[in-house]
C-alpha cells in the first residue's frame, strides 16, 4: 500500500523523503527487536503520526452544516448525544440540539431545506469544521489572519461577503453564530440568528 501526501504545511521534522526508511529495526541474538539508535523518526513522533493517520481515515459524522440540507439533523443529534427540539416558523425552522455536555447548537433552516445559519452556546465550543461545512476553510483562513493581526485573546468577528462568524467566551461559557448573509430567507435578518 502506498500513501501519497503533500509535504506542504508540514513542519520540517514531519516531511517524508522518498526512499528513506521510516523506522529501522535490528534483531539481536535473543530474538528481541530494537530500534536502531540512528533512526530518523522517534517512537513518539511515529505514534503521533499514527494517531493523525487514524483520525484522517475515520469517517467524519455528517452535520447539518451551514449551507447543507436539513436531512442530517437527526445524525447531528445522535453525534452530540443530545435531544432535539424543533420549532417551525413562517420564515424558517429552528432545530435546537442540546448535547450531553450541555452545549446547545441551533440550526436555522430555510423553507427550501437549506441551513442558512447556526448558533451555539454552552460550556464548550462546537466543532467548527462540522457546523461550518464547506465554509470552514474560509473561516479558518480569516480566523488565522485576524489572530495574526490582533495578538492575544478576544472575541472572533469575521465578516466576509459570503460568511459572518461571531464567537466569544471564556472557559465554560462560549457563544456565537455563523451565517451566510446571501442565504437569509426573505423576512429574516441577522438578528434572528442567536
Amino acid at each position: 500500500m502506498q500513501i501519497l501526501a503533500s509535504n506542504r504545511n508540514l513542519p520540517p521534522s514531519l516531511v517524508f523523503k522518498p526512499n528513506e526508511p521510516v523506522l529501522a529495526l535490528r534483531t539481536t541474538e535473543s530474538g528481541v527487536s530494537h530500534m536502531k539508535p540512528n533512526s530518523r523518526i522517534s517512537a513518539s513522533r511515529t505514534s503521533w503520526m499514527g494517531i493523525v493517520l487514524l483520525i484522517l481515515a475515520l469517517p467524519l459524522p455528517a452535520m447539518a452544516a451551514l449551507g447543507g440540507d436539513v436531512a442530517s439533523v437527526q445524525e447531528d443529534r445522535a453525534q452530540m448525544k443530545g435531544t432535539l427540539k424543533t420549532t417551525e416558523g413562517t420564515s424558517f425552522t429552528l432545530h435546537e440540539i442540546k448535547g450531553a455536555a450541555g452545549t446547545v447548537v441551533r440550526e436555522y433552516v430555510s423553507p427550501d431545506g437549506e441551513v442558512f445559519g447556526v448558533a451555539w452556546q454552552g460550556p464548550a465550543i462546537p466543532n467548527f469544521q462540522q457546523i461550518l461545512g464547506n465554509y470552514f476553510q474560509t473561516f479558518s483562513d480569516a480566523a488565522q489572519a485576524q489572530r495574526a493581526a490582533h495578538r492575544g485573546r478576544g472575541p472572533l468577528y469575521i465578516q466576509q461577503p459570503g460568511l459572518v462568524v461571531e464567537s466569544t467566551g471564556h472557559m465554560r461559557t462560549f457563544s456565537g453564530r455563523a451565517f451566510d448573509p446571501g442565504k437569509l430567507p426573505q423576512g429574516v435578518s441577522a438578528n434572528d440568528i442567536r
